[in-house]
Formats: C-alpha cells, structure tokens, sequence
C-alpha cells in the first residue's frame, strides 16, 4: 500500500502559549489495500481490513478494531493492519495499546514509514520530545530524500526553543527540496525571533536571490543590512522596494526614517527630500527633514523647513521644538527662550517643551527661570538624566551642594558608566577642596570611560595638583591641552601647575593664552600683569 505520510505539526507558539493538554492526533485518510510480507495478501483479511477502512471514515472506531482485530488473526505479518488498529484505538484513548501495535509493525518492518510518522506524532501529542525525534532521525535515514521528515524535525525542535537546531533542520530540508521554500522562510523567522541576526541575514539573502520581487523578503533584508550597517548595500535594496512597489512618498519617508534612526543622517536626508517632493504638506515629512537638517549642522535649511511646519500645523508642538533646536544649535538661547516661553503653558504636559525651555534658560544663565522650567520636565519624566544632569549643575553653580550632590550620586548610583556625572561630581568637590580622594577616585573612573576627553584628563589632573601630585598633574593637564587647547581654565590649571613648578615662564605663556580666549577674567588679568 501507499504510505500515509501525515505529520502533526504542533506551533512553537501553541507549546509556549498553552498548556500541556491532551490533542488529538490528526485525521489520516482512508488506507490503501494492505500488503502482505508476500504481497500477497489473504483474501478474507483484506476484506475485514477495507470494511475496517470504511468504519475508520465514519468514526466508528469500535467496529473498525472488531474488523482489524480479524484482518490480523487471519494475516498477522501485515503491518498496515498494526498501523490501523494503532490509529483506531488511539482515537478511543487506548494509548498504550495503539503504541504496541505500532512497535508490531515496525518489528515486522523496520522501515515501516507509516507507523513511525504515526508513532513520531502519538509522542509529540504526549509530549515525549526525546522519542519523537528519534523516530525523525530514524525517518530521515530511511528516507533520506524526504524534506518532510526533516520539516517536522525541525518544527519539533522549535517548539522546544532549540532555535540553532530548528533552523540547521529547515535549511537541511530546503537543499533536499528546493520547492520547499516554506522551510527557508521558517528558518529567517526563526533566525530574526532568536536574534542569531547574521543567519537571518544569510537566509533573507538567500530568499530575495529565489524572488527578488518579494517584498517581504525585501523589507526584512532591508532592516538587517541596516543593522549590520551596510548602508550602500540597503540603498541598493530599498531602491528594488521602489521599483517594485513604485516611488511612494510613505515608502521614502519610512526609509528615511530607517537611516535616520542609525544616525545615517546624510542618507536619510536625501529619502526626506524626495518625500518632501511628493507631498509638501506633510508634517511628519517636514519635521524628520528638519531634524536631519539640524543633525547635518544645516541650520539656515532646517530653518526654511520649520518655518513651513509651524504655519502649516501651529498646533503640532514638534514645530516649536524645532525651531528651538536651531536657535540652541546656533547659540541663540534668547531666541530660544522668545518662542518656547510663549507657548510653554500651552504644551505644559509636553517634556520636550519644559525641558528645552528650561536647558536655553541655563544656557543663558537665567537659573531662576531654568529651574521652573527643569522641575516641570522632572515631573513630567522623574528619571530624566538629561535633566537630572542641568539641575546638578545649576545647583552646584548656586553652591546648594547638599543638593547637587545628592543629584550627582544619584546619577551614579543608576549608572555607574555616567562618565559626565562622575566628572562633574569629581570637579564640584575639587573646587571646594572637599573629600579629594574620593574626588580622585570618581575622575579615575570618568577618564576609564573617556581616555581621550579633554575635560576629564584635566579634572583628574587638577585633583593630583590638589593632593601635591605635581607630576601626575602636569602629565595629565597636559594631555588634556594637546586634544583640545581653547579651554581657558585649563589653561589657567595647567599655568597654575608650573607656577608652583617654579616654571615662572611657561606658566606666564599659559595665563596669556588663556587670557586671550577670557579677556573678561580678572583673576587671569591679574596673573598675567603680576609676573
């Protein structure tokens, strides 16, 4: 007879989303005319065994075991009688019993396809993993040629969270059956939902070189090049979306985005334009436009652009926000504060808002003003460090130290890789000669974080001057002033330091160069016109 080759696939998301409750096992379709070892069945078993057939095909599966039971009395070393009476008294819960007339038959034929498939899913159903797979494996041998064998490996092995496996099972069925490209897009999700991102991306190859017209194969290669940061390879990519799909505003817009959200700003901003183009009344358009605009230091473009958002939508507080990033990009924290002020109590549940307002207030110096702004933006979000970090510095600055400290080891204590925290908290207690060595320590770890920041080389550095560490205060001033040297207090540090060096000379050059940049500073004036 011809094999029954049913497989009862149970979804990786029934076995985590369910519970382990009995199922039944699959209809079979009605059994060809059994063969005999001899193929030469008895007349009378066959007869019993296609009445059996019929019975089977109207679920009256008592009759069907009656019928089976003297098909096998009459020709007992016919295996497809087993695999029936199996599957008959299965469906009656006679379990145990079903499972031997299954190991009959497979005694009788160890090749015996049907009733290994048939004892496979009777062990998935009962959840015993372990022997299912081993007939697959068995299965597989026997019929090396068969994805499907491979196919209902592999989803037994997802449902069990082997995730390497299942998808080493469905590639294995894809190159023993082309066609099977089911089993190709099963390893990609699999692949994407276990985050092993490198073999999505192989497989996602593999699947646009078979349709290169598919857009979904497209979209998800799309996503995974941009990950891997191939961004030439995912242009070319996104333009065969558009040559499929057509040049849709929505389809640019969403790209843009895509390079956007990567910090490819360059490539978003073209995508931006061409959308733009297709629609000029588009906010969201508009509003990614000026951003990229404002990241590529174009402030004189973004400005056009946010200037159409706000007449077009007054309404949409994005356009305020814009328009504030421009000015706060360029230094112009007074024009900043002009457009936020006045519409700050119309967005007062808007972070953005009170924090922008709040941020060109501190920047403009006006700390009585900053702070309203701040605190309304840290209750709107408590755990803001952008905030957190403005309110440490204002409060430090206006010598409330019980507060700015308390801020700053906040800061720490819920990062402890807050290089700026751990910096500034370091140079807060410095300059007020105050707990040096755990100032030191808390500049050591900032300077592990940031080797190469100017700052911090020169806030470590100004602590060893503290301490009388002569020599590792010059080195690391120093160092501090060949990355950046236009900071006039580090400088004045590095002047200080080979003062008390007795370098009069050299320390005199550095109070003048410092001088230069802060010709404002009375106490530099001072230092200079002394020596």
């Amino acid at each position: 007879m011809n094999h029954i080759r049913q497989y009862i696939f149970i979804s990786f998301f029934f076995l985590v989303s369910c519970s382990h409750s009995p199922v039944s096992v699959i209809d079979t379709p009605a059994k060809e005319p059994m063969e005999s070892e001899s193929d030469d069945p008895n007349p009378e078993a066959l007869k019993h065994f296609m009445d059996a057939q019929l019975y089977i095909s109207q679920n009256n599966y008592p009759m069907a075991i009656i019928e089976l039971q003297d098909a096998l009395r009459l020709d007992p070393t016919v295996g497809s009688i087993h695999v029936s009476l199996a599957e008959a008294l299965w469906k009656l819960g006679k379990i145990e019993r079903a499972e031997d007339h299954l190991q009959s038959a497979i005694t009788l034929n160890d090749k015996d396809v049907d009733a290994r498939i048939m004892m496979a899913n009777q062990y998935i159903i009962r959840h015993q993993y372990k022997k299912a797979e081993d007939q697959f494996v068995i299965l597989s041998s026997i019929e090396p040629n068969n994805a499907e064998h491979v196919n209902a490996h592999a989803e037994l092995a997802s449902a069990q969270l082997q995730w390497e496996k299942a998808i080493q099972l469905y590639r294995k069925a894809y190159e023993i059956d082309p066609s099977q490209i089911k089993s190709l897009e099963r390893a990609a999700e699999i692949a994407l939902r276990s985050n092993q991102l490198q073999t999505a991306r192989e497989v996602y190859a593999h699947l646009v070189k078979i349709d290169g017209r598919n857009i979904e194969y497209l979209s998800a290669y799309t996503d995974l090049v941009i990950m891997g940061e191939d961004y030439d390879k995912a242009i070319e990519i996104i333009n065969k979306i558009l040559d499929v799909e057509g040049i849709t505003k929505d389809r640019l817009f969403q790209s843009g985005v895509i390079f956007y959200q990567k910090g490819q700003y360059e490539q978003s901003l073209s995508f931006f334009q061409q959308a733009f183009e297709l629609d000029r009344e588009d906010v969201d358009v508009m509003h990614f436009l000026v951003s990229a605009l404002i990241e590529l230091d174009q402030t004189d473009s973004a400005d056009v652009y946010s200037e159409k958002m706000l007449a077009l939508s007054p309404d949409d507080s994005r356009g305020y926000i814009n328009k504030s990033l421009i000015y706060l990009k360029t230094n112009n924290f007074q024009d900043a504060i002009d457009i936020l002020q006045n519409i700050a109590d119309k967005f007062e549940n808007e972070y953005a808002i009170q924090y922008l307002l709040g941020n060109s207030y501190y920047q403009n110096q006006t700390y009585d003003q900053a702070l309203i702004y701040l605190n309304r933006a840290l209750d709107i979000s408590p755990k803001s460090r952008n905030v957190l970090h403005v309110l440490a510095i204002i409060n430090d600055s206006q010598h409330q130290w019980a507060v700015s400290d308390s801020l700053y080891e906040l800061l720490i204590s819920t990062d402890s890789t807050d290089a700026q925290a751990l910096n500034n908290y370091a140079y807060s207690l410095v300059e007020r000669d105050n707990r040096l060595e755990n100032a030191l320590q808390y500049a050591a770890k900032a300077i592990a974080l940031a080797p190469k920041n100017a700052a911090y080389l020169d806030t470590y550095g100004w602590i060893h001057f503290k301490l009388g560490h002569t020599v590792e205060a010059i080195n690391y001033i120093n160092n501090s002033i060949e990355l950046e040297n236009t900071n006039a207090i580090v400088l004045e540090h590095f002047g200080d330091v080979l003062h008390s060096s007795d370098r009069q000379k050299e320390a005199l050059e550095y109070y003048r160069k410092a001088l230069e940049i802060d010709p404002e500073n009375e106490t530099l004036k001072e230092k200079v016109h002394s020596k």
